[in-house]
């Protein structure tokens, strides 16, 4: 869940647009490969259209270098199940799993 008053977000995530075992839409044009490491990335920004090249650049680069020219926030999701959420992100990951320590 995000706040988005007066602001945009756009996703992106390797799940959509498969057609095989970890083949994707998602390429890296240096390799001709899909992304193996970044699976899914969320992106607020003031406009649409930023907040989408921005959660697909966000496959490719650190936040920090797409930081120094665009403002936004954002959450990437690696394959190894890690969450890399921004700091002025405003809003609230969840999971579906269960967390061991609650009460059934």
């Amino acid at each position: 869940m995000t706040n988005l008053k007066d602001r945009a977000l756009c996703a992106s995530a390797v799940s959509r647009r498969a057609w095989g075992d970890k083949l994707h839409h998602v390429l890296d044009a240096r390799t001709g490969v899909p992304v193996r490491n970044v699976v899914a990335t969320w992106v607020v920004a003031d406009e649409a259209a930023i907040a989408d090249g921005l959660a697909t650049a966000l496959f490719f680069t650190r936040a920090e270098h797409l930081a120094e020219v665009f403002r936004f926030s954002y959450v990437r999701m690696f394959a190894d199940g890690r969450a890399e959420i921004s700091q002025n992100f405003d809003g609230e990951i969840f999971s579906s799993k269960r967390n061991p320590q609650q009460n059934a």
